[in-house]
Protein backbone atom coordinates (compact mmCIF):
# COMPACT_ATOMS: atom_id res chain seq x y z
CA UNK A 1 0.00 0.00 0.00
CA UNK A 2 1.71 3.03 -0.88
CA UNK A 3 1.49 6.56 0.94
CA UNK A 4 -1.66 7.49 -1.11
CA UNK A 5 -3.35 4.93 0.32
CA UNK A 6 -2.32 5.24 3.57
CA UNK A 7 -3.47 8.60 3.58
CA UNK A 8 -7.13 7.61 2.38
CA UNK A 9 -7.14 5.23 4.94
CA UNK A 10 -6.39 7.47 7.98
CA UNK A 11 -8.72 10.05 6.10
CA UNK A 12 -11.59 7.63 6.49
CA UNK A 13 -11.14 6.05 9.97
CA UNK A 14 -11.43 10.11 10.99
CA UNK A 15 -13.96 10.19 9.18
CA UNK A 16 -15.86 7.37 10.43
CA UNK A 17 -14.89 8.21 13.58
CA UNK A 18 -16.67 11.40 13.11
CA UNK A 19 -19.99 10.16 11.80
CA UNK A 20 -20.44 7.52 14.60
CA UNK A 21 -19.94 11.01 17.27
CA UNK A 22 -22.24 13.07 15.12
CA UNK A 23 -24.86 10.10 15.03
CA UNK A 24 -24.23 9.55 18.61
CA UNK A 25 -25.02 12.86 19.29
CA UNK A 26 -28.04 13.55 17.17
CA UNK A 27 -29.86 10.29 18.06
CA UNK A 28 -29.04 11.56 21.93
CA UNK A 29 -30.97 14.60 21.25
CA UNK A 30 -33.52 13.11 19.45
CA UNK A 31 -34.19 10.91 22.45
CA UNK A 32 -34.36 13.99 24.71
CA UNK A 33 -37.18 15.74 22.14
CA UNK A 34 -38.57 12.65 22.03
CA UNK A 35 -39.23 12.61 25.78
CA UNK A 36 -40.27 16.43 26.02
CA UNK A 37 -42.82 15.88 23.18
CA UNK A 38 -44.12 12.84 24.49
CA UNK A 39 -44.85 15.04 27.63
CA UNK A 40 -46.62 17.76 25.74
CA UNK A 41 -48.75 14.77 24.00
CA UNK A 42 -49.65 13.49 27.54
CA UNK A 43 -50.90 16.63 28.98
CA UNK A 44 -52.86 17.50 25.63
CA UNK A 45 -55.11 14.53 25.35
CA UNK A 46 -55.44 14.77 29.04
CA UNK A 47 -56.98 18.34 28.88
CA UNK A 48 -59.02 16.73 26.03
CA UNK A 49 -60.49 13.95 27.98
CA UNK A 50 -60.80 16.45 30.87
CA UNK A 51 -62.81 18.78 28.51
CA UNK A 52 -64.72 15.69 27.44
CA UNK A 53 -66.12 15.33 30.49
CA UNK A 54 -66.64 19.06 31.24
CA UNK A 55 -68.61 19.08 27.91
CA UNK A 56 -71.03 15.67 28.87
CA UNK A 57 -71.38 16.80 32.29
CA UNK A 58 -72.32 20.45 31.37
CA UNK A 59 -74.86 19.59 28.81
CA UNK A 60 -76.41 16.76 31.23
CA UNK A 61 -76.85 19.11 33.83
CA UNK A 62 -78.61 21.53 30.98
CA UNK A 63 -81.10 19.45 30.32
CA UNK A 64 -81.93 17.91 33.55
CA UNK A 65 -82.83 21.71 34.97
CA UNK A 66 -85.54 21.52 31.83
CA UNK A 67 -88.11 19.35 33.36
CA UNK A 68 -87.46 21.23 37.03
CA UNK A 69 -88.16 24.64 35.22
CA UNK A 70 -91.55 23.08 33.61
CA UNK A 71 -92.69 21.46 37.22
CA UNK A 72 -91.68 24.82 38.67
CA UNK A 73 -93.76 26.65 36.22
CA UNK A 74 -97.10 24.13 37.12
CA UNK A 75 -96.68 24.77 40.53
CA UNK A 76 -96.99 28.31 39.80
CA UNK A 77 -93.85 29.50 40.87
CA UNK A 78 -92.19 31.35 38.23
CA UNK A 79 -89.06 33.40 40.02
CA UNK A 80 -87.87 29.40 41.00
CA UNK A 81 -88.45 28.58 37.22
CA UNK A 82 -86.72 31.76 35.73
CA UNK A 83 -84.03 31.06 38.55
CA UNK A 84 -84.02 27.29 36.83
CA UNK A 85 -83.80 28.09 32.95
CA UNK A 86 -80.62 30.61 34.09
CA UNK A 87 -79.07 27.82 35.37
CA UNK A 88 -79.98 25.56 32.81
CA UNK A 89 -78.79 28.56 30.07
CA UNK A 90 -75.07 28.57 32.25
CA UNK A 91 -75.01 25.14 32.18
CA UNK A 92 -75.57 25.09 27.97
CA UNK A 93 -72.60 27.58 28.02
CA UNK A 94 -70.24 25.73 29.86
CA UNK A 95 -70.90 22.99 27.64
CA UNK A 96 -70.25 24.90 24.67
CA UNK A 97 -67.13 26.61 25.62
CA UNK A 98 -65.78 23.12 26.66
CA UNK A 99 -66.77 21.82 23.38
CA UNK A 100 -64.92 25.21 21.55
CA UNK A 101 -61.81 23.93 23.50
CA UNK A 102 -62.44 20.12 23.17
CA UNK A 103 -62.48 21.21 19.02
CA UNK A 104 -60.56 24.44 18.36
CA UNK A 105 -58.08 25.33 21.43
CA UNK A 106 -56.84 21.51 22.52
CA UNK A 107 -55.98 20.81 18.66
CA UNK A 108 -54.03 24.05 18.38
CA UNK A 109 -51.92 23.32 21.24
CA UNK A 110 -51.01 20.02 20.26
CA UNK A 111 -49.94 21.19 16.98
CA UNK A 112 -47.64 23.95 18.71
CA UNK A 113 -49.95 26.72 17.38
CA UNK A 114 -50.11 29.39 20.20
CA UNK A 115 -49.93 32.19 18.09
CA UNK A 116 -52.90 31.17 16.25
CA UNK A 117 -54.81 30.20 19.61
CA UNK A 118 -53.50 33.33 21.24
CA UNK A 119 -55.24 35.47 17.92
CA UNK A 120 -58.25 33.85 17.98
CA UNK A 121 -59.07 33.75 22.00
CA UNK A 122 -58.50 37.42 22.02
CA UNK A 123 -59.96 37.98 18.49
CA UNK A 124 -63.13 36.10 19.13
CA UNK A 125 -64.84 38.09 22.48
CA UNK A 126 -64.79 41.08 20.14
CA UNK A 127 -66.50 39.52 17.40
CA UNK A 128 -68.70 38.28 19.66
CA UNK A 129 -70.17 40.98 21.24
CA UNK A 130 -69.90 43.11 18.04
CA UNK A 131 -67.22 45.55 19.24
CA UNK A 132 -64.63 47.14 16.36
CA UNK A 133 -61.41 45.74 17.12
CA UNK A 134 -57.96 46.76 15.09
CA UNK A 135 -54.84 44.92 14.32
CA UNK A 136 -51.51 46.06 16.12
CA UNK A 137 -49.63 45.48 13.64
CA UNK A 138 -46.31 45.68 15.55
CA UNK A 139 -47.12 42.68 17.53
CA UNK A 140 -49.70 40.46 15.49
CA UNK A 141 -52.27 40.67 18.04
CA UNK A 142 -55.80 42.30 17.91
CA UNK A 143 -56.61 45.63 20.09
CA UNK A 144 -59.77 46.92 20.94
CA UNK A 145 -61.04 50.12 19.52
CA UNK A 146 -61.85 51.40 22.57
CA UNK A 147 -59.06 50.72 24.74
CA UNK A 148 -56.99 53.57 24.43
CA UNK A 149 -55.08 55.15 27.33
CA UNK A 150 -53.28 58.62 26.82
CA UNK A 151 -49.33 57.99 26.76
CA UNK A 152 -49.65 54.01 26.32
CA UNK A 153 -49.99 52.03 23.57
CA UNK A 154 -51.78 49.17 23.93
CA UNK A 155 -49.84 45.79 23.03
CA UNK A 156 -53.14 43.00 23.80
CA UNK A 157 -55.66 42.32 26.30
CA UNK A 158 -54.79 39.37 29.34
CA UNK A 159 -58.08 37.31 30.21
CA UNK A 160 -59.75 38.88 32.40
CA UNK A 161 -60.05 38.39 36.57
CA UNK A 162 -62.54 37.78 38.78
CA UNK A 163 -63.68 41.08 39.27
CA UNK A 164 -64.58 41.79 35.56
CA UNK A 165 -62.12 44.13 34.87
CA UNK A 166 -60.21 44.11 31.69
CA UNK A 167 -56.64 44.34 31.77
CA UNK A 168 -54.84 45.33 29.01
CA UNK A 169 -50.45 45.08 28.34
CA UNK A 170 -49.26 48.35 27.18
CA UNK A 171 -45.98 50.55 26.34
CA UNK A 172 -45.81 53.63 27.42
CA UNK A 173 -44.37 56.37 25.70
CA UNK A 174 -41.01 58.72 27.19
CA UNK A 175 -42.81 61.22 28.59
CA UNK A 176 -45.08 58.60 30.34
CA UNK A 177 -42.22 56.83 31.81
CA UNK A 178 -40.81 59.71 32.88
CA UNK A 179 -43.98 60.70 34.50
CA UNK A 180 -44.73 57.05 35.98
CA UNK A 181 -41.08 56.12 37.10
CA UNK A 182 -39.94 53.07 35.08
CA UNK A 183 -37.15 52.86 32.67
CA UNK A 184 -37.87 49.95 30.64
CA UNK A 185 -40.19 47.23 30.76
CA UNK A 186 -44.20 47.38 30.17
CA UNK A 187 -46.93 48.13 32.44
CA UNK A 188 -50.36 46.49 33.01
CA UNK A 189 -53.35 48.70 32.87
CA UNK A 190 -56.62 47.40 34.55
CA UNK A 191 -59.83 48.99 33.15
CA UNK A 192 -63.09 49.18 34.99
CA UNK A 193 -65.85 50.30 32.13
CA UNK A 194 -69.19 51.20 32.95
CA UNK A 195 -69.90 50.18 29.07
CA UNK A 196 -68.73 46.45 29.79
CA UNK A 197 -70.83 45.64 32.75
CA UNK A 198 -68.60 46.75 35.44
CA UNK A 199 -70.49 47.54 38.70
CA UNK A 200 -69.95 50.93 40.97
CA UNK A 201 -69.37 48.67 44.06
CA UNK A 202 -66.45 46.90 41.76
CA UNK A 203 -65.02 50.43 41.26
CA UNK A 204 -65.18 51.31 44.66
CA UNK A 205 -63.35 48.44 45.94
CA UNK A 206 -60.61 48.98 43.69
CA UNK A 207 -60.48 52.24 44.22
CA UNK A 208 -60.01 51.52 48.49
CA UNK A 209 -57.44 49.26 47.11
CA UNK A 210 -55.83 51.66 44.96
CA UNK A 211 -56.03 54.15 47.70
CA UNK A 212 -54.00 51.84 49.59
CA UNK A 213 -51.67 50.16 47.32
CA UNK A 214 -50.38 53.30 46.28
CA UNK A 215 -48.40 53.74 49.85
CA UNK A 216 -45.76 50.80 48.44
CA UNK A 217 -45.47 52.27 44.71
CA UNK A 218 -47.55 49.27 43.20
CA UNK A 219 -49.59 51.70 41.53
CA UNK A 220 -48.18 53.49 39.22
CA UNK A 221 -50.66 55.74 37.81
CA UNK A 222 -54.34 56.19 37.71
CA UNK A 223 -57.15 57.92 35.53
CA UNK A 224 -61.20 58.64 35.99
CA UNK A 225 -63.53 59.70 33.16
CA UNK A 226 -67.36 59.76 33.64
CA UNK A 227 -67.82 55.68 32.08
CA UNK A 228 -64.40 54.63 33.33
CA UNK A 229 -61.73 54.15 35.65
CA UNK A 230 -58.27 52.62 35.10
CA UNK A 231 -54.79 51.94 37.09
CA UNK A 232 -51.84 51.09 35.82
CA UNK A 233 -48.92 48.71 37.43
CA UNK A 234 -45.76 46.81 36.28
CA UNK A 235 -46.01 44.16 34.34
CA UNK A 236 -44.06 40.93 35.20
CA UNK A 237 -44.42 38.41 32.40
CA UNK A 238 -43.89 34.91 33.76
CA UNK A 239 -45.55 31.44 34.82
CA UNK A 240 -47.33 32.08 38.00
CA UNK A 241 -46.79 29.69 41.01
CA UNK A 242 -49.67 27.10 40.01
CA UNK A 243 -49.03 26.19 36.60
CA UNK A 244 -44.88 26.29 37.81
CA UNK A 245 -45.39 24.11 40.45
CA UNK A 246 -47.61 21.69 38.52
CA UNK A 247 -45.01 21.37 36.10
CA UNK A 248 -42.33 20.27 38.51
CA UNK A 249 -44.84 17.59 40.08
CA UNK A 250 -45.57 16.22 36.48
CA UNK A 251 -41.75 15.63 35.70
CA UNK A 252 -41.03 14.42 39.20
CA UNK A 253 -43.88 11.82 39.78
CA UNK A 254 -45.21 10.19 42.91
CA UNK A 255 -41.86 10.65 44.66
CA UNK A 256 -42.08 14.27 44.85
CA UNK A 257 -39.59 17.01 44.52
CA UNK A 258 -36.08 16.41 45.00
CA UNK A 259 -33.91 18.31 47.54
CA UNK A 260 -32.85 21.04 44.71
CA UNK A 261 -36.69 21.77 43.39
CA UNK A 262 -37.35 21.73 47.09
CA UNK A 263 -34.95 23.95 48.10
CA UNK A 264 -36.25 25.85 45.05
CA UNK A 265 -39.89 25.91 45.31
CA UNK A 266 -39.36 27.47 49.13
CA UNK A 267 -37.27 29.87 48.23
CA UNK A 268 -40.08 31.13 46.34
CA UNK A 269 -42.90 30.92 49.07
CA UNK A 270 -39.97 32.76 51.11
CA UNK A 271 -40.12 35.72 48.61
CA UNK A 272 -44.12 35.58 48.57
CA UNK A 273 -43.85 35.78 52.83
CA UNK A 274 -41.43 38.24 52.29
CA UNK A 275 -43.51 40.60 50.67
CA UNK A 276 -46.47 39.81 52.70
CA UNK A 277 -43.91 41.06 55.63
CA UNK A 278 -43.19 44.28 53.99
CA UNK A 279 -47.13 44.81 53.16
CA UNK A 280 -48.07 44.21 56.71
CA UNK A 281 -45.50 46.77 57.85
CA UNK A 282 -46.99 49.33 55.57
CA UNK A 283 -50.57 48.88 56.77
CA UNK A 284 -51.62 46.42 54.22
CA UNK A 285 -54.02 43.34 54.00
CA UNK A 286 -53.65 41.47 50.45
CA UNK A 287 -56.55 39.28 51.49
CA UNK A 288 -56.78 36.86 47.99
CA UNK A 289 -53.12 34.90 48.95
CA UNK A 290 -52.91 32.01 46.52
CA UNK A 291 -50.54 30.36 43.84
CA UNK A 292 -52.30 32.12 40.50
CA UNK A 293 -51.65 35.67 42.63
CA UNK A 294 -47.42 34.54 42.35
CA UNK A 295 -45.47 35.21 39.07
CA UNK A 296 -42.46 33.10 38.83
CA UNK A 297 -39.80 35.21 36.78
CA UNK A 298 -35.94 34.48 36.61
CA UNK A 299 -36.00 32.39 39.65
CA UNK A 300 -37.96 35.15 41.97
CA UNK A 301 -41.57 35.27 43.01
CA UNK A 302 -43.83 38.32 42.56
CA UNK A 303 -47.12 38.93 44.62
CA UNK A 304 -49.69 40.38 42.16
CA UNK A 305 -53.19 41.36 41.99
CA UNK A 306 -54.64 44.44 43.73
CA UNK A 307 -58.11 43.84 43.58
CA UNK A 308 -58.69 42.96 47.18
CA UNK A 309 -56.32 45.02 49.50
CA UNK A 310 -57.46 46.68 52.35
CA UNK A 311 -55.58 48.86 55.29
CA UNK A 312 -55.36 46.76 57.97
CA UNK A 313 -56.93 49.78 60.00
CA UNK A 314 -59.68 49.85 57.75
CA UNK A 315 -63.47 50.14 59.51
CA UNK A 316 -64.97 48.24 56.87
CA UNK A 317 -66.70 44.70 57.90
CA UNK A 318 -65.07 42.03 57.12
CA UNK A 319 -65.44 40.39 53.67
CA UNK A 320 -65.90 36.55 52.41
CA UNK A 321 -63.90 37.32 48.91
CA UNK A 322 -60.85 35.27 48.75
CA UNK A 323 -60.17 32.07 46.94
CA UNK A 324 -61.66 28.64 48.17
CA UNK A 325 -58.92 26.71 50.10
CA UNK A 326 -56.44 29.73 50.42
CA UNK A 327 -58.84 31.47 52.18
CA UNK A 328 -58.60 31.24 56.26
CA UNK A 329 -61.66 29.84 57.86
CA UNK A 330 -61.68 32.22 61.19
CA UNK A 331 -62.08 35.18 58.13
CA UNK A 332 -65.68 33.38 56.95
CA UNK A 333 -66.37 32.88 60.87
CA UNK A 334 -65.06 36.67 62.19
CA UNK A 335 -67.13 38.04 59.05
CA UNK A 336 -70.42 36.45 59.54
CA UNK A 337 -69.73 37.48 62.84
CA UNK A 338 -69.97 40.97 61.65
CA UNK A 339 -66.30 42.19 63.09
CA UNK A 340 -64.39 45.16 61.34
CA UNK A 341 -61.27 44.81 59.70
CA UNK A 342 -59.58 46.94 62.59
CA UNK A 343 -61.45 44.69 65.53
CA UNK A 344 -59.34 41.64 64.32
CA UNK A 345 -55.61 40.69 63.10
CA UNK A 346 -56.17 41.05 59.63
CA UNK A 347 -52.01 39.63 58.74
CA UNK A 348 -52.49 36.30 60.04
CA UNK A 349 -55.20 35.64 57.11
CA UNK A 350 -52.81 36.86 54.94
CA UNK A 351 -50.22 34.09 56.76
CA UNK A 352 -52.80 31.00 56.75
CA UNK A 353 -52.88 31.35 52.60
CA UNK A 354 -49.00 31.55 52.61
CA UNK A 355 -49.36 28.17 54.41
CA UNK A 356 -51.73 26.68 52.18
CA UNK A 357 -49.35 28.27 49.39
CA UNK A 358 -46.07 26.34 51.08
CA UNK A 359 -48.46 23.01 51.39
CA UNK A 360 -49.62 23.51 47.76
CA UNK A 361 -45.54 23.50 46.89
CA UNK A 362 -44.81 20.48 48.41
CA UNK A 363 -47.74 18.11 47.42
CA UNK A 364 -48.79 19.77 44.00
CA UNK A 365 -52.12 20.30 44.84
CA UNK A 366 -54.33 22.50 47.71
CA UNK A 367 -55.24 21.64 51.09
CA UNK A 368 -58.70 20.51 51.03
CA UNK A 369 -58.85 20.30 54.54
CA UNK A 370 -56.95 23.36 55.87
CA UNK A 371 -54.51 22.22 58.81
CA UNK A 372 -55.86 18.91 59.16
CA UNK A 373 -54.75 17.90 54.91
CA UNK A 374 -52.37 15.09 55.23
CA UNK A 375 -49.13 15.33 53.21
CA UNK A 376 -48.76 12.05 50.83
CA UNK A 377 -45.95 13.40 48.88
CA UNK A 378 -41.71 12.73 50.55
CA UNK A 379 -41.24 16.02 51.81
CA UNK A 380 -39.23 17.48 55.05
CA UNK A 381 -40.69 17.87 58.21
CA UNK A 382 -39.31 21.24 58.83
CA UNK A 383 -41.36 22.49 55.89
CA UNK A 384 -44.73 20.89 56.63
CA UNK A 385 -44.54 21.59 60.04
CA UNK A 386 -43.61 25.43 58.91
CA UNK A 387 -46.63 24.93 56.81
CA UNK A 388 -48.93 23.48 59.70
CA UNK A 389 -48.00 25.93 61.92
CA UNK A 390 -49.23 28.92 59.34
CA UNK A 391 -52.32 27.20 58.73
CA UNK A 392 -53.18 26.55 63.04
CA UNK A 393 -55.91 28.10 64.78
CA UNK A 394 -55.57 32.23 64.56
CA UNK A 395 -54.54 32.31 68.16
CA UNK A 396 -51.94 29.51 67.48
CA UNK A 397 -50.37 30.15 63.67
CA UNK A 398 -47.40 32.73 63.35
CA UNK A 399 -47.96 35.95 64.72
CA UNK A 400 -46.26 37.71 61.98
CA UNK A 401 -44.89 37.32 58.50
CA UNK A 402 -41.19 38.45 60.04
CA UNK A 403 -41.40 35.00 62.23
CA UNK A 404 -42.42 32.56 59.56
CA UNK A 405 -39.63 34.38 57.54
CA UNK A 406 -37.55 33.08 59.70
CA UNK A 407 -38.13 29.82 59.77
CA UNK A 408 -38.13 29.04 56.18
CA UNK A 409 -34.91 30.98 55.96
CA UNK A 410 -33.16 28.55 58.38
CA UNK A 411 -35.13 25.27 56.54
CA UNK A 412 -33.04 26.54 53.36
CA UNK A 413 -30.45 28.55 54.80
CA UNK A 414 -28.05 24.81 54.27
CA UNK A 415 -29.40 23.45 50.80
CA UNK A 416 -30.77 20.91 52.93
CA UNK A 417 -34.51 21.48 54.32
CA UNK A 418 -34.67 17.75 55.28
CA UNK A 419 -31.46 17.87 57.37
CA UNK A 420 -33.26 20.68 59.62
CA UNK A 421 -35.63 19.29 62.59
CA UNK A 422 -38.99 21.26 63.66
CA UNK A 423 -37.28 21.67 66.98
CA UNK A 424 -34.59 23.25 65.14
CA UNK A 425 -36.52 26.12 63.85
CA UNK A 426 -36.26 30.00 65.51
CA UNK A 427 -39.90 29.75 66.25
CA UNK A 428 -39.56 26.57 68.14
CA UNK A 429 -36.35 27.94 70.33
CA UNK A 430 -38.25 31.14 70.71
CA UNK A 431 -40.93 29.35 72.08
CA UNK A 432 -38.40 27.35 74.64
CA UNK A 433 -36.56 30.75 75.42
CA UNK A 434 -40.54 32.22 76.60
CA UNK A 435 -41.17 29.54 78.16
CA UNK A 436 -38.31 29.20 80.45
CA UNK A 437 -38.58 33.27 80.60
CA UNK A 438 -42.32 32.51 81.79
CA UNK A 439 -40.76 30.14 84.58
CA UNK A 440 -38.13 32.28 85.82
CA UNK A 441 -40.27 34.96 86.52
CA UNK A 442 -43.36 33.10 88.62
CA UNK A 443 -40.10 31.45 90.51
CA UNK A 444 -38.65 34.99 91.33
CA UNK A 445 -42.03 36.52 91.77
CA UNK A 446 -42.72 33.30 94.55
CA UNK A 447 -39.46 35.16 96.01
CA UNK A 448 -40.02 38.60 95.96
CA UNK A 449 -41.56 39.18 99.18
CA UNK A 450 -37.69 37.42 100.66
CA UNK A 451 -35.58 40.16 98.86
CA UNK A 452 -35.46 42.93 96.40
CA UNK A 453 -34.79 42.00 92.94
CA UNK A 454 -32.74 43.63 90.26
CA UNK A 455 -34.46 44.42 87.05
CA UNK A 456 -33.87 41.18 85.00
CA UNK A 457 -31.15 41.54 81.95
CA UNK A 458 -32.93 40.90 78.65
CA UNK A 459 -30.93 38.07 76.44
CA UNK A 460 -29.16 40.05 73.24
CA UNK A 461 -30.87 40.51 70.12
CA UNK A 462 -31.10 36.83 67.65
CA UNK A 463 -30.16 37.69 64.16
CA UNK A 464 -31.92 36.27 61.74
CA UNK A 465 -30.32 33.41 59.27
CA UNK A 466 -29.15 34.60 56.42
CA UNK A 467 -31.77 34.75 53.31
CA UNK A 468 -30.79 31.62 51.13
CA UNK A 469 -28.44 32.33 48.21
CA UNK A 470 -29.73 31.96 45.06
CA UNK A 471 -26.70 30.44 43.64
CA UNK A 472 -27.06 26.99 45.71
CA UNK A 473 -29.96 26.12 43.02
CA UNK A 474 -28.67 25.19 40.05
CA UNK A 475 -30.54 22.69 38.19
CA UNK A 476 -31.65 23.04 34.74
CA UNK A 477 -34.42 22.66 32.76
CA UNK A 478 -35.03 22.41 28.88
CA UNK A 479 -36.94 24.38 27.10
CA UNK A 480 -37.80 24.24 23.77
CA UNK A 481 -37.15 27.38 20.94
CA UNK A 482 -38.61 25.53 18.04
CA UNK A 483 -40.67 22.66 17.97
CA UNK A 484 -40.04 22.38 14.31
CA UNK A 485 -36.28 22.66 14.28
CA UNK A 486 -35.63 20.66 16.87
CA UNK A 487 -33.95 23.79 19.02
CA UNK A 488 -33.81 23.64 22.53
CA UNK A 489 -31.39 25.18 25.55
CA UNK A 490 -31.18 24.46 28.86
CA UNK A 491 -32.23 26.98 30.67
CA UNK A 492 -31.83 28.07 35.14
CA UNK A 493 -34.57 28.24 37.02
CA UNK A 494 -33.00 30.52 39.61
CA UNK A 495 -30.25 33.03 38.62
CA UNK A 496 -26.56 31.48 38.70
CA UNK A 497 -23.21 32.53 39.65
CA UNK A 498 -21.81 35.21 36.83
CA UNK A 499 -19.13 32.49 35.93
CA UNK A 500 -21.43 29.95 34.71
CA UNK A 501 -23.70 31.36 31.67
CA UNK A 502 -27.33 31.23 32.65
CA UNK A 503 -28.28 30.20 29.03
CA UNK A 504 -26.47 27.04 26.92
CA UNK A 505 -28.23 26.56 23.76
CA UNK A 506 -27.75 23.10 22.19
CA UNK A 507 -29.94 21.80 19.18
CA UNK A 508 -29.93 18.88 16.76
CA UNK A 509 -28.33 21.06 14.02
CA UNK A 510 -24.87 20.93 14.51
CA UNK A 511 -24.34 17.21 15.22
CA UNK A 512 -26.69 16.68 11.69
CA UNK A 513 -24.59 18.87 9.83
CA UNK A 514 -21.14 16.99 11.43
CA UNK A 515 -22.79 13.78 10.46
CA UNK A 516 -23.37 15.26 6.76
CA UNK A 517 -20.01 15.95 6.21
CA UNK A 518 -18.65 13.34 7.57
CA UNK A 519 -20.93 11.06 5.36
CA UNK A 520 -19.86 13.31 2.60
CA UNK A 521 -15.95 13.22 3.42
CA UNK A 522 -16.27 9.11 3.44
CA UNK A 523 -17.68 9.06 -0.30
CA UNK A 524 -15.34 11.36 -1.58
CA UNK A 525 -12.49 9.02 -0.10
CA UNK A 526 -14.31 5.81 -1.48
CA UNK A 527 -14.41 7.49 -4.78
CA UNK A 528 -10.84 8.65 -4.57
CA UNK A 529 -9.57 4.92 -3.82
CA UNK A 530 -11.93 3.31 -6.10
CA UNK A 531 -10.36 5.77 -9.21
CA UNK A 532 -6.53 5.00 -7.46
CA UNK A 533 -7.44 1.11 -7.66
CA UNK A 534 -8.49 1.36 -10.75
CA UNK A 535 -5.45 3.11 -12.11
CA UNK A 536 -3.24 0.38 -10.22
CA UNK A 537 -5.09 -2.36 -11.97
CA UNK A 538 -4.57 -0.59 -15.20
Amino acid sequence: MNGAGWTLTILGVIAASAALIAAGLAVGRLGILGGIFGAHLARCFKQIGREFVHFIGAMAVALLLLPIALARMVLLKPAAAREALQSSGRELRNAFIALYALLVVQPLRLLGLRAVLSYIESRLPAAMTGTDATLDHQNGSPRSARAEFAGYTVLRELQRGGSGARLYVCEPDARTRIKIGIADGYVVIKSFDFDDGTRLAEILRESRSLDAARKLGLVLDHDSSERRFHYVMRYYEGLDLGKFTRRLHETAGADGLDRERLVMVTALVRDLVATLRDWHAAGLWHKDVKPENVIVLDGRATLIDLGLVTPLASQMTLTTHGTEYFRDPELVREALRGARVSEVDAARFDIYGAGAVLHFVLEGTFPAHGVLSGFRKPSPESLRWIARRAMADFQRRYASAEEMLRDLDSAIAGGDPSAVRPADLPSMAQQRADDAQIEHIAAISAAAEAAPLSPPISPPPRSPPPPPDSRTNERLRIRVTDWWRGTYEMVSVRPLPAAIPAQQKRGIGPPLAVLVAALFALAVIAVIWAWLGASIAS
